[in-house]
């Protein structure tokens, strides 16, 4: 049953000039939903296509095809969202790019793939460099065909569009929440079932005094002190941060300038709950 049979967006994202805003208004929605315990399967598949190829386009811009497979855990069914998503955006270089791509994952044996997802992924990785073979072909033609555009496009002549004012969205999430027939069992069994990085990162706002809004995206890449290290990014009401989880303490960092925000002492957090 669809609790949010719709794509919900802001009218303000609807009416701005810059492409990206309908786009991050539709994310900011899904993710608002799914922190109110509403399940992929109760919501738009519309609204899901848009989410997923805004997430396939930033996962390969920031790490490679690789990250976005690794990150999803090879996801048949994410995959199978940006692939529709693509075409019925009509992006059609772009979905013929995926294809290619995911026809390396083909050529991997099932004992290659399961080596290449339960990797640290840094440093030596055969798997991961062979799943970046199209990374270049990618971001060129993204160059020429931005599929922030294709997307916002597909979105604003959607049917299933509906745009309310921002200030009333947050009446619409509390109707659609309302629907849930077993909230009190979602909401304990995903205390329960919280990762790590989540506990980590609800400790770093808590010492340094902001409110998390949402966590966006894992980054396998980030540098720190000479190492890779995974780096998950996370917005609060004071900005754009990410931290950086090194056992019995994290750092939280302001994304933009590097900036130490905050430390906060973890050693307390069960090291394999993200496992």
């Amino acid at each position: 049953m669809l609790l949010s049979p719709t794509i919900l967006v802001s009218k303000e994202a609807l009416n701005s000039e810059d492409s990206y805003d309908l786009v991050e208004s539709n994310i900011d929605s899904v993710n608002e939903l799914l922190e109110r315990l509403v399940e992929y399967e109760e919501m738009s598949p519309e609204a899901l296509k848009s989410y997923y190829v805004d997430y396939y386009l930033a996962q390969v811009k920031n790490g490679g095809f690789a990250q976005f497979i690794y990150n999803i855990g090879c996801d048949g069914e994410i995959i199978e969202l940006v692939q529709q998503g693509l075409a019925d955006m009509q992006a059609v270089r772009h979905a013929a790019l995926l294809d290619k791509s995911l026809a390396i994952i083909d050529r991997l044996s099932e004992e290659e793939l399961d080596r290449f997802l339960d990797s640290e992924y840094f440093g030596e990785n055969t798997e991961r460099d062979a799943l970046n073979e199209c990374n270049g072909e990618f971001y060129d033609l993204n160059e020429h065909e931005d599929l922030v555009d294709f997307n916002s496009r597909w979105l604003r002549q959607h049917p299933q569009l509906q745009a309310v004012a921002a200030a009333g969205l947050e009446a619409v999430f509390d109707e659609i929440s309302e629907k849930i027939p077993d909230l009190e069992e979602r909401a304990a069994e995903a205390l329960e079932n919280q990762p790590r990085y989540v506990k980590v990162i609800d400790e770093l706002c808590d010492a340094s005094g902001q409110e998390l809004e949402r966590i966006t995206a894992g980054d396998p890449t980030h540098q720190h002190e000479g190492k890779d290290v995974l780096a998950w990014h996370f917005l609060t009401d004071a900005g754009h941060f990410y931290m950086v989880d090194l056992g019995d303490k994290a750092l939280m960092f302001e994304a933009d300038t590097h900036k130490l925000e905050a430390e906060a002492d973890v050693s307390f957090l069960d090291p394999e709950e993200d496992d």
